[in-house]
């Protein structure tokens, strides 16, 4: 991978870690102010924990997609950055434009799909 191409991507993440720590910051405040506005009736604190559990659900998912985002920065660090860690081939580059922290090219990310291996 060029120069310019590498830091092209190293921005696209960062800027992406960024967000996504916002983004975690201001999910995870909300869920926790959810609901302590005063008191309420038993149909008010169900629909509260209900709420409370979709958006920590969405933190947990943002926080795996920060992990993700940290570990493509290690790889471009290493040298390994846009190389598919199954079969070790260079992943496309539209799959990288797309989702610049992509582990597996698109064979691959299917085949360990199928078997329940990778999610994200």
């Amino acid at each position: 991978m060029d120069v310019e191409r590498k830091e092209r991507y190293r921005k696209r993440l960062v800027d992406m870690r960024t967000d996504l720590v916002r983004k975690l910051n201001e999910k995870y405040n909300e869920a926790i102010d959810l609901g302590g506005d005063g008191i309420q009736d038993s149909a008010d604190e169900a629909y509260n924990i209900y709420n409370k559990n979709l958006m920590l659900g969405k933190v947990e998912t943002d926080a795996l997609k920060l992990r993700l985002v940290e570990q493509a920065l290690q790889r471009l660090e290493a040298g390994t950055y846009g190389v598919c860690m199954e079969c070790e081939e260079d992943i496309e580059e539209k799959r990288l434009e797309y989702v610049p922290f992509a582990r597996y090219c698109t064979e691959c990310k299917t085949e360990l799909e199928k078997k329940g291996l990778v999610k994200m």
